[in-house]
């Protein structure tokens, strides 16, 4: 286990500067004010760590820690040095590694610390620290070795977290789950202005966020909750996003709205979501001046649980095609959309082929489990109506054919037990897929867990989400009615999942209970064994 000294910082420009290459590929950021870095000792009435701190992007032998720097005394054009520690969850004193860290101006102050050199498959304890200021201590572990065959894997799958819509009460109750990590599958904001509907139960009013400043503030809003604060700390997540981290229902780098300059509003956005989230600095492809001209934010990531799981996060947003056109289209839409091309795509060619090299992958490694973590519902809602029919423009059923390849890639290579997972709904919406998702007769080749909100409202009737699975054979359960999470419990056999489900979202001392549990057993199909519907 290696320990890195403590030392003193070289203020030199050359050596800063350096250090900001390699932080996070950030030579093209403006080179100035660096050369005033002081140290910084915030009033103990202003404590800066006021958004909490987290960890992520796990490997075997290290992760991603995080914290942004917020308060009047952390200065507008500085960077700020800030001091983390690596500890034994079983002696908070002894220190196991330990460094110091910038926190840049250009990046909202935020700092993502790269720790490597540990041992796998362990907890570690850590914390940051400036001037005599200590943030909450955080929880953070390694993944198991890759040829290990671990005995068991737990995580909790969590979208749609209105911060209007109700309150964060689940969180309180995951952390009980005994989680090895969260996998948060999009919409963590919301961009919208501040709402006067009566189903928000609390206000932040902020206009709808439209700069870098207004993205940077409404992140702070929600990462203000003490609730995701120490679901944060608790253990690490797994994060991909959704639209609401941009804008409702965008479309590569187009708005469905007729938003004015909306390439550098998603450029802003994008910004906005990496300062936030424990991410790596290869997830910025050009560095930060990059992202402000337009560049990508890769976000599809892969993540083996030893020998025992593969989990694919990928990105539907930054690289899907245009709509097909329809007469109903207004001129905005029809600035964009295109003509029917079975070539269509959600992911993007070259995302497509990652995914598919990955499942081949994971299926040449024997593996129980390959689980394919994105965005939305992926099986079909009009499967009465057959592919491509009365679709919605903004999930898998407007892209047929590209979910056609996927299902081709999963019987061409045959990994052992797919589960799909998804959020964006607002629903609970459980489903078995097909080799053919319009035909219930052909094979069943993956199982699907599409979960509910968190918090956010879903207006929609029990009664209808019922008649709409009663249309889709494919479909074991659908439930609008309440907000919550999954958690899924993986062993070499089997698959058991739970639907957590928030009694009252309204309330933040809300209890939880069980909706529904599944089983997937290995070789076999989906199937409920609990109902508490």
């Amino acid at each position: 286990m290696r320990i890195t000294p403590s030392r003193r910082i070289d203020l030199t420009r050359r050596t800063l500067l350096g250090r900001l290459g390699a932080l996070a590929t950030l030579a093209a950021l403006p080179e100035t004010g660096y050369a005033a870095l002081q140290p910084l000792e915030p009033d103990p009435r202003h404590p800066p760590f006021t958004l909490g701190i987290a960890s992520g992007s796990p490997t075997v032998d290290g992760f991603v820690l995080w914290t942004r720097l917020m308060g009047e005394e952390i200065p507008a054009d500085r960077a700020v040095q800030v001091r983390w520690e690596l500890f034994d969850m079983a002696h908070p004193q002894r220190i196991l590694q330990q460094g110091e860290a910038l926190a840049l101006p250009e990046l909202a102050h935020s700092v993502h610390v790269e720790v490597s050199g540990l041992a796998p498959d362990h907890w570690y304890g850590y914390r940051f620290r400036l001037g005599g200021q200590v943030s909450d201590t955080g929880r953070a572990r390694t993944l198991p070795p890759a040829e290990s065959m671990p005995a068991r894997l737990r995580f909790a799958y969590v979208s749609c977290q209105h911060w209007e819509h109700g309150y964060y009460a689940g969180y309180r109750h995951m952390r009980d789950e005994g989680l090895d990590f969260v996998l948060f599958v999009g919409d963590y904001i919301y961009e919208y202005a501040s709402s006067a509907s009566s189903v928000a139960v609390r206000h932040h009013n902020l206009p709808v966020a439209r700069t870098l400043a207004d993205y940077r503030a409404r992140y702070a809003v929600y990462k203000s909750d003490p609730d995701l604060q120490r679901m944060h700390a608790h253990c690490p997540w797994l994060l991909t996003w959704d639209d609401h981290e941009v804008e409702n229902d965008y479309i590569n780098l187009h708005s469905i709205s007729g938003t004015e300059n909306f390439p550098a509003l998603r450029a802003a956005a994008y910004q906005a979501y990496y300062e936030h989230m424990p991410l790596r600095a290869a997830t910025l492809t050009e560095g930060v001046a990059g992202l402000r001209r337009g560049a990508a934010l890769k976000i599809h990531d892969r993540t083996a649980w030893g020998n025992l799981a593969t989990f694919h996060l990928v990105d539907g947003r930054q690289y899907r095609d245009g709509p097909v056109c329809r007469e109903s289209f207004g001129p905005v839409m029809r600035a964009f959309c295109v003509p029917p091309d079975p070539k269509r795509s959600m992911l993007g060619p070259d995302q497509e082929r990652w995914l598919e090299a990955g499942i081949a992958q994971c299926a040449q490694a024997g593996k129980p489990w390959n689980i394919l973590v994105q965005q939305s519902r992926f099986t079909p809602a009009n499967y009465p109506d057959g592919a491509g029919v009365k679709a919605s423009v903004d999930r898998w059923d407007a892209f047929p054919e590209a979910r056609q390849r996927i299902l081709d890639a999963l019987v061409t290579h045959k990994p052992r037990n797919t589960l799909v997972i998804g959020g964006d709904l607002h629903q609970n919406w459980v489903a078995r897929v097909h080799r053919d998702p319009y035909d219930v007769n052909t094979p069943v080749i993956a199982s699907e867990f599409t979960g509910t909100s968190l918090s956010s409202y879903m207006g929609r009737k029990r009664e209808s989400a019922e008649q709409e699975a009663a249309r889709n054979p494919h479909c074991l359960l659908a439930d609008t009615t309440q907000r919550g999470y999954g958690v899924v419990t993986l062993t070499p056999e089997r698959a058991q999942v739970d639907l957590r489900v928030l009694a009252d979202v309204r309330d933040p001392e809300s209890g939880i209970s069980t909706l529904a549990r599944f089983v997937v057993e290995d070789g076999q199909p989906l199937r409920r064994v609990e109902w508490n519907g």
